[in-house]
């Protein structure tokens, strides 16, 4: 205990500190900023950590004894927490097996893309819009959907990748609800109106279709924030949709918005109601700058960045 009490506030320091680099590694190299509303309270426990450090220098024996002992209690709790959530996904996993007979997929994003490759070139991983916000693109076109007429790799979180055929212009659809004379809904939204992470029929769109017996398009796409989603409407919206759908989460959209009003781009659209890309009319253009942008965070993945293979 005695050799604990003299090394305990220089520990606490150094790990601080180590904490502190690690979080700006991650946030600011690894994502390049794109998860910077995540990794803030991160940032924040490690400057709490760093005064409280600090301030252990300064007390007397009987407290530092008394913050070692909660100390070591609240990290072994922790510890045996995390053990119990690893155990819960071992007995998900073991679920999932047993209802589907089918392994639980560990690959990652960029494994299954290169194994899919060989057998379709033409697949491709989901594009987000926010990747471009991040990266505050500002030359036209600004893509507001995915390569159209693709697989494409979606996510997995059920033990599977969700897999679907992108419509005419990249979104989540059948591509003959765009033939309907008369489109029923019209969906907006992020990840939940995507289809994170399931197949057809078991996203929101397909069920509403089921349900209704009606005509359906879902335009959403992960990580749109309510910019993106009007943006969509301006140039995607037709006068035979009946009813439009906003999927609106309040986790994180009106961070979202926060963030996408910085686009000198996508400000047009709240700022002149005339302004247009006319994107349906440049689905080729479109295809041809996410597919060199996919090749170019594929490589990026391998040397350890590629956002769009961490979705």
């Amino acid at each position: 205990m005695n050799l604990l009490k003299k090394t305990f506030s220089t520990a606490i320091l150094i790990i601080s500190f180590l904490l502190l680099i690690y979080t700006f590694y991650k946030s600011e190299i690894i994502w390049d900023g794109a998860n910077r509303n995540y990794y803030k309270y991160y940032y924040l426990i490690s400057l709490i950590l760093i005064c409280f450090s600090i301030i252990t220098f300064f007390i007397n024996n009987k407290i530092k004894q008394y913050l070692i002992i909660s100390a070591i209690s609240l990290f072994t709790s922790l510890y045996l927490f995390e053990g119990y959530l690893t155990f819960k996904k071992t007995k998900s996993q073991q679920l999932y097996e047993k209802e589907t007979g089918k392994k639980w997929d560990t690959r990652n994003k960029l494994d299954i893309y290169k194994e899919l490759k060989k057998k379709n070139n033409k697949i491709v991983v989901s594009f987000h819009p926010s990747h471009l916000v991040d990266k505050n693109y500002s030359t036209l076109p600004f893509p507001l959907s995915g390569v159209s007429n693709s697989e494409t790799i979606l996510c997995n979180e059920n033990g599977y990748y969700a897999i679907y055929q992108s419509d005419r212009y990249g979104f989540n659809n059948p591509d003959s609800e765009w033939e309907e004379k008369e489109i029923e809904f019209f969906l907006v939204g992020d990840s939940f109106t995507h289809g994170h992470c399931v197949n057809r029929p078991n996203d929101i769109s397909s069920v509403l279709r089921n349900l209704s017996n009606k005509s359906v398009l879902n335009l959403g796409i992960g990580g749109n924030g309510p910019l993106i989603q009007y943006a969509i409407l301006r140039e995607y919206l037709d006068k035979n949709v009946k009813k439009v759908l906003w999927i609106y989460f309040e986790g994180n959209d009106l961070i979202d918005l926060e963030n996408e009003k910085k686009n000198n781009i996508l400000i047009n659209y709240l700022e002149d109601l005339n302004f247009t890309q006319n994107l349906k009319f440049k689905t080729n253009e479109i295809d041809s700058l996410l597919s060199n942008l996919l090749k170019k965070m594929e490589r990026e993945k391998e040397i350890g960045g590629g956002d769009i293979f961490k979705i």
